[in-house]
Formats: C-alpha cells, structure tokens, sequence
C-alpha cells in the first residue's frame, strides 16, 4: 500500500475525510483548463500527479521530493506513461527548463521544510508568468487542532499512523489561544526538516502572498466554515 493510499483508505473515518476531502478540493482547484507542463514540489509518491493525468488535465511534467524512496514510488507508477521526470530539488535547474510550467502545486509541503521563503522563490523561475499555483498546507492551530489530534490518536491505535503529541499546557496554548510560539517545536528552531506540530499556517500565508498573486484562499472539508473546524488551507493564484 502506498503512502497515500493509506492516508486516503485507513486512519479514522476523521482522518480519512480530511484527506480525501484536501485531495479532491485541490483537484477542482487546478480546474478543467489542460494544463502541458506542470512542476509538483513535494509531489511524495506521485499520486496527485497520476490522478490529474487520468483525468487528462496535465500532459506532462515534474515530480520534486526530497525522499528517495518516494521518487521511487512516483517512477514505479508512471512506468508506461511517457512525458514525466522525477528528481530531488536540487536537480531541478538541471533538468526543468526555466520559464517551461504553466501549472504549480505544492500540497502538505511547505510546512515541514526549514526555509519555506526560499523554497517559493526556488519553484518560480520554472513557471511561465501567469501559470496557475495551487498550494495547500495543514492547520494546525485553533480549534481544528482537537478534532486532528482526537482523530491522529484513535487512528495510530489502529496501527502505526504516527504523529506528534502535545502536553495539555501546549495544546491549550494551540487550540485556545492560537498561539504556537510558547511550547517547543521544530518551528522554533533552525533546521532543515519541520513537524506539524507548532506549525501556524498563518504566518506561511503572509510569504506566500507575497511571492505570488494569490487569487483566492479555501478550506477544507468544510469550505464555510473558513479556518475553524477545517484540516486545509488551500490557496490558489498565479505567477507573477
């Protein structure tokens, strides 16, 4: 089973609505347009990508992960479809031609990279002014946080879903007062590979907007319900 595949498929029926809900969303994101190059950093193990070529909306493209084992994946099951490469980031001037994509996304990636400023301004000069950017990123901070933790604990029950606890006085701090900055985190400290935990996607949204032109921001699974009660922020915009 792949690691999508079992987030999608096991966990609780909370974590399975999270992220079926995310996936589908940032499929009706990218819209009906047929996109010819499209770059995906952080792409894991290809799934996203497999999915919107079924669907005929990518022709071709790039596949970016830090994780051997998750390039792997994506090389495995694209083996008869031509048109796709798959590399680590620091590949990409070697083998994306700049100025080439007309479609970026960038889902549950930025979170847990240590320069997320630096990350953005590597992916741009390989998309076309105007391409359309689709990025999605976890909340982990509010009132979402109860119902992902409750939903994390029975699943890792069931198996070995993992993920990161918190003490009551840190999850108060998170949940209630929608502060991470006073319990200890990777997203306190200077290193390459961060955690969910601690992570306050409001601060990412700031950067973001600033490196593209963001057109429109959702949530999901319930998009009405905007950043209380939802697992995803997705934001969706184009190249300047």
């Amino acid at each position: 089973m792949s690691y999508s595949q079992r987030l999608l498929q096991q966990g609780t029926s909370i974590t399975r609505l999270a992220h079926q809900s995310r996936f589908r969303q940032v499929i009706q994101a990218v819209g009906e347009q047929q996109y010819n190059c499209v770059l995906d950093y952080g792409c894991g193990d290809g799934w996203l990508l497999k999915t919107l070529y079924e669907q005929g909306k990518i022709q071709g493209g790039f596949g970016v992960d830090i994780s051997p084992h998750m390039l792997s994946c994506c090389e495995d099951i694209f083996t008869d479809i031509q048109g796709f490469q798959f590399f680590q980031p620091d590949a990409m001037e070697r083998h994306i031609p700049t100025r080439s994509c007309d479609l970026l996304l960038c889902t549950e990636t930025l979170e847990h990279v240590g320069d997320a400023e630096r990350a953005i301004a590597q992916m741009l000069p390989f998309c076309k002014s105007g391409a359309k950017v689709v990025v999605s990123v976890p909340i982990e901070i509010g009132p979402s946080l109860l119902i992902k933790q409750m939903g994390r604990y029975f699943a890792n029950l069931k198996g070995r879903y993992g993920y990161e606890r918190y003490r009551l006085p840190e999850l108060f701090s998170a949940a209630i007062l929608w502060n991470t900055t006073r319990f200890p985190s990777s997203h306190l400290e200077n290193v390459s590979l961060k955690g969910h935990k601690g992570f306050d996607y409001r601060k990412l949204e700031q950067i973001v907007a600033q490196k593209i032109n963001l057109e429109k921001t959702q949530f999901s699974p319930f998009p009405l319900l905007s950043n209380i009660l939802n697992s995803t922020a997705i934001w969706i915009g184009k190249v300047p």
